[in-house]
Order: structure tokens, then sequence, then C-alpha cells
């Protein structure tokens, strides 16, 4: 099977939803409150791992996932702390049809958004725990939307 980047991020999306709850416990602080610093830091290093280097050549690197890591301080990449993104992931919807916004409650067109990051939705609100089955994106007029996974594609867009 060929795996291009709309596979990947769904493979990726399987993957952290799969192994969430075994690895918590390991990145949760001494007192058991979720550390987000470390949390981000586990998305980014697999992002890395399992997307990027999937499908990308040496030498080109995707934009973070969502926060970025706070391992390397300045960075926010874990395997190449110095390397800048040569590639974003756009979103587009799978169909003509209108997409629902989770987030604003409305029907909207989505094509070329900015990806965010992989989120579940719950009381009007985005989260980042499972069920990651809803993609926080950008649009072009600057809005934080939440969709459907089910709903869109993910697209290769080379930068600059």
């Amino acid at each position: 099977m060929k795996i291009n980047l709309d596979i990947a991020i769904r493979i990726f999306a399987n993957f952290i939803n799969n192994t969430w709850d075994t690895v918590m416990p390991l990145i949760k602080s001494r007192d058991y409150t979720s550390d987000e610093s470390s949390i981000s830091d586990w998305l980014q290093s697999n992002w890395e791992i399992l997307v990027e280097r999937k499908i990308l050549k040496t030498n080109q690197f995707l934009e973070v996932y969502g926060d970025g890591a706070d391992f390397n301080g300045a960075s926010s990449r874990i395997t190449d702390i110095n390397a800048l993104p040569n590639f974003s992931v756009q979103i587009n919807q799978s169909s003509s049809k209108e997409v629902f916004d989770l987030l604003n409650e409305e029907y909207v067109l989505i094509s070329n958004a900015d990806f965010i990051e992989l989120v579940s939705f719950d009381k009007g609100f985005y989260h980042k725990i499972p069920k990651f089955d809803n993609v926080l994106i950008e649009d072009n007029t600057g809005t934080e939307r939440v969709v459907s996974i089910d709903d869109i594609n993910f697209v290769l867009k080379g930068i600059g």
C-alpha cells in the first residue's frame, strides 16, 4: 500500500487513539495531573517519526504538530532541532458539500485551510484527549474551526 499524507495522518490518528491510555501514566506528572509540555513533546516526536519521515525525503520537514515540542528549548522539534519546515499540511473538504464546523456551529466550505492538530470535541470545545476524530484548523480568514476527520482530506503543500 502506498502511503500518502492523507493515509499517514489517519494512521497517526489511530496510533494516538490506541496508545494514549497506555502512555499517559508515563507522561503525567508525579501528582497525576496532566503535563501538557510532555504530551506535546510525545505527539511532536511521533509526528516527526511516523508521519514526516514516512512521506518526505531526507532534509524535508513538516510544520510542527499542534504546539510542537518544548523539549529542546527554542526549537519546537525533537529529531532535528535546527530544521525549518518546507512543507505544511493543508485541509480541503472531501466532497462538494459544506462541512459542519463544530466549534462555530455552522456549515462552511473548506479549502486550503491550515492543519493544526487532531482533537476530540465535547461540550462546545475541542480537547487534546481521545477520541481524536476531529481536526482543528485555521481557515483562510484566520478563524479556528473544528471539523470531522471524515469530511476532509489532508494535502501536502510546499512552503516558499
